[in-house]
This record gives structure tokens, sequence and C-alpha cells, in this order.
């Protein structure tokens, strides 16, 4: 057979209960087999990871010998939004699309992923808009998942005092700052910065009028000196991000309108600007969205393509070219 048409594959069985294809080698124009390929070929080095999640996701990437890099990049995808150790539900799976960063490099990228778990549905998709040099992650219906895992609790703010000690204003000591205060008018709406629960609404000392919010992978987030509450807010109720808590206010130990927020991870304080996307990326063009419209449908059938109870597999092919990668790809990986 000429090599310039020939497509190479190679099966092998490894960990029961999950599929894992990766492709290597090769295909040229040509061969009868190009026309049954997926609509987007992967990158040399691309391949996939699927099955059931059983005990918990974070045990069940292990077993399924998903590289650590690629569960990293999983949980920061998802992270404050998924939880990884919750025990897992009868129909629960994992769908994982990934290639290799470049071709100078061995580390790979999740391209698209899909979990089914504890009853939601988490998709994200990697996308490097035409005009642009960076990609990033957006939902299936086109929107830019946040690079961090939580969103700024008000509009339009600025920091009037940042995390860390400082004189305290009132007591006029040196104090541990445990959060960020964005200085803003008396009954601006204050959001959530990410989906959760409420663990508190009350008063608290010093802080005043407090909602604390509980969310996956052991974060909390606080907001203090309220105005006033949103109504139907209970402990143990469901919140979404952005949704409404209350108003700005100067309740507690505080010399002016303000909210205080705080972000804790296992209950240890930590600056909410290292993990606040504080400027959102532009939506897609119409352009744009045309081209993110066709790779993101190439991607959802590959992942619904994926069996999730046969042995995994590898599986050798040659493919070089996807869609959305430009000639000289920038960016890092999550």
């Amino acid at each position: 057979m000429n090599a310039s048409c020939a497509t190479q594959a190679t099966l092998e069985a490894t960990v029961p209960a999950a599929q894992r294809i990766e492709w290597v080698g090769q295909v040229s124009g040509g061969s009868a087999g190009i026309a049954a390929a997926p609509p987007v070929m992967p990158q040399t080095g691309s391949g996939s990871y699927a099955g059931r999640i059983e005990g918990t996701l974070r045990d069940t990437l292990v077993r399924a010998s998903v590289p650590v890099e690629i569960q990293k990049q999983i949980a920061r995808i998802f992270a404050a939004r998924l939880d990884l150790a919750a025990p897992a539900q009868e129909g629960d799976t994992y769908h994982v699309l990934y290639e290799r960063d470049d071709a100078t490099t061995q580390r790979k990228r999740v391209t698209a992923v899909e979990l089914r778990s504890g009853g939601g549905v988490y998709q994200a998709v990697w996308f490097i808009a035409p005009g642009r040099a960076d990609g990033a992650y957006y939902s299936f219906d086109g929107q830019r998942l946040a690079a961090e895992p939580f969103s700024m609790p008000l509009d339009h703010v600025r920091v009037s005092s940042p995390f860390g000690y400082r004189i305290h204003p009132v007591k006029g000591k040196p104090h541990m700052h445990t959060g960020v205060d964005f200085a803003a008018p008396k009954g601006a709406p204050v959001g959530a910065a990410a989906s959760g629960a409420v663990q508190f609404v009350g008063t608290k000392s010093g802080y005043g009028n407090t909602v604390v919010l509980s969310h996956p992978q052991g974060y909390t987030t606080h907001y203090a000196h309220l105005s006033a509450f949103a109504r139907d807010l209970r402990v143990g109720a469901p919140v979404t991000e952005g949704q409404p808590l209350g108003a700005v206010g100067s309740t507690g130990t505080a010399t002016g309108p303000h909210l205080h927020f705080e972000v804790r991870l296992n209950n240890r304080p930590v600056d909410p600007l290292t993990l606040t996307s504080r400027a959102g990326a532009p939506p897609l063009t119409t352009s744009q969205r045309v081209a993110f419209d066709r790779v993101t449908g190439a991607m959802r059938e590959q992942l619904a393509a994926l069996p999730v109870d046969t042995p995994t597999a590898k599986m050798a092919s040659n493919a070089e070219e996807t869609l959305n990668r430009p000639a000289n790809p920038e960016g890092s990986l999550v």
C-alpha cells in the first residue's frame, strides 16, 4: 500500500469502563477512510477520555489514568462551581477531548469537556476567536467562562482597602485585613460571586449584616456591611452566580458605605483579587460566533460519540489539522 495514502491504527485495551482515544501518525489525502473522519481532525498527540463516574469524579479520573495536567485543568475550568470530590450519582459521566499545546511541547490542553455530575451538566470548549491572539474557555452557548473561579460581586467599583496588613481605619492599630473593601454608594446591589449555597445570613460583630456562601472545593465567600438582605435568603438555599444577595451599606464597624468581600479556602483567607475576574472579554462578534458554532458543533459531535461502557481503547491515526488552531498559537495552559 502506498505510504502517502495509508492509515495506520492500533488498539490496546487498558482500564475498563472508560474510553481513551489517542491519535498519532499521519493521514494523507486520497485515503478512503478520510470521508468518515470527525469534522475537526485532532492534532497529533490529541485524544479523549470518557466513562462513567464511580465514587467521585476525582477518583474516577485517577483510575482511568487521566494525566495529572488534564485533571488540574478540569478542576481549574470549573473551580468553585463543581466539586470533584462529591459522591457520584447514577448516570454521572465524563467526556474529555484534549490535544498537545503546540508542536514544541508535550503539554496537553483540554479542548472540550462535558461532565454530568450531581444532577448538573458542566460544559466547556477552548476557542481562539478569529482576530484574537489568545484563546479562552466558553460554554457551549458561546458565553465566556471566567478565567478565575469568582466574578466581581459589584459593578463599577474601586478598591478602597486591599487585602493584607493595614492600619485599621477605626481602631488605628495594625490589623490583618482578611478581605478587600470596595467603595460603592449605599444601596448598590451586591451579587453572588459564584454559585453555591447560603451558609450564613445575619449579623456578625464588626462585619454588620453579612452573607456567607459555601462553594465546592472548600471555598466560601463573605459579603459584609450590607444595608439590606435580598428576600428569601435562608441557610442551605442554593444561589446562582450573580444572584442578588443584598445592598451596600455601612453596618458594623465601618467609616462609610462599602462592601467588605472575602474569599476563604478551607477557612483560610485568600486575596480575592487573585481569584476574581475583573475584566470580562468582549462578546463574540457575528463572524466569530459563526466560527465558534462550527468548532463547537464538531466538538460536541466528538464528545457525544465517545462510548462510556466499553473497555478503554488506544487508537492511532494520522491527523495533523484542526479548525481551531492559528499558525502561531499563543496563550498558556490553565
